[in-house]
């Protein structure tokens, strides 16, 4: 069971974790454009970024989660031999002239695509001060965390099998098929408020069965679970 689960983390779409800007960044016009920094580092999750991306397309953003405005494209189709792998972080700088947008929030998008197919990043929001268009950044109210991310890859089977990320959406009981799709992995919070034995299980337990040989013919009745790599990065520091 633990084999067949690394094998299938192989096709879990978590390659890009966007690291910069950092989450709450100011930043400020000086002259008619806006210097800024773009990170992400890669988890080691398929798509491999120093193998399997091509290209990366970097894209001005704002707005709530629920409904994200492309404002406009800061870098289209960058070679990936162009980015700089700064020690495990890959940057780009991007500049954005003043004349964009209005002051306000915003946030960078980050598409990657290779054979393997695309996945699409979001980047913490930040500040930008002193823009002069006409363009209205709209409020992203209250929310610290980016939009999820999107994904479209070719699993590498002979049916060149997609996994499209809104299956993740779907509630696991609701699921059919030899493929079912299970929530990501969330952290534990630092407290626990409710007593442990009104605890109960998020979803009910099934049983399974699995091969104890190889299997010949076809693996249709072989039923797989799969689950999607984090969209978030922990950060930790060093205790001296």
């Amino acid at each position: 069971l633990i084999i067949a689960f690394s094998i299938l983390t192989n096709f879990v779409n978590a390659d890009v974790i966007a690291v910069l800007p950092m989450a709450g960044r100011k930043f400020s016009v000086s002259g008619s454009s806006v210097p800024i920094t773009v990170g992400w580092i890669d988890n080691q999750d398929y798509p491999i970024l120093s193998d399997d991306v091509d290209y990366y397309t970097l894209t001005l953003c704002s707005g709530p989660n629920s409904k994200i405005e492309s404002i406009k494209a800061l870098a289209k189709k960058v070679d990936a031999n162009d980015v700089t792998l700064d020690g495990i972080i890959y940057k780009y700088d991007v500049t954005i002239d003043s004349d964009v947008a209005s002051s306000g929030v915003f946030f960078i998008q980050i598409y990657a695509a290779g054979s393997f197919g695309y996945t699409i990043h979001y980047t913490s929001r930040f500040t930008i001060s002193g823009l002069t268009g006409s363009i209205v950044a709209s409020s992203a109210g209250d929310v610290t965390t980016p939009p999820a991310a999107q994904y479209s890859i070719n699993t590498g089977t002979t049916s060149a099998a997609s996994i499209n990320s809104a299956s993740f959406a779907i509630p696991y009981p609701s699921q059919s098929g030899i493929s079912k799709f299970a929530p990501m992995q969330t952290q534990p919070g630092t407290t626990i408020t409710k007593a442990t034995a009104s605890w109960t299980r998020q979803f009910p337990t099934s049983a399974y069965t699995y091969y104890t040989t190889i299997a010949a013919g076809s693996l249709r009745d072989c039923t797989t679970t799969i689950t999607p790599g984090w969209s978030y990065y922990i950060t930790s520091y060093i205790n001296y």
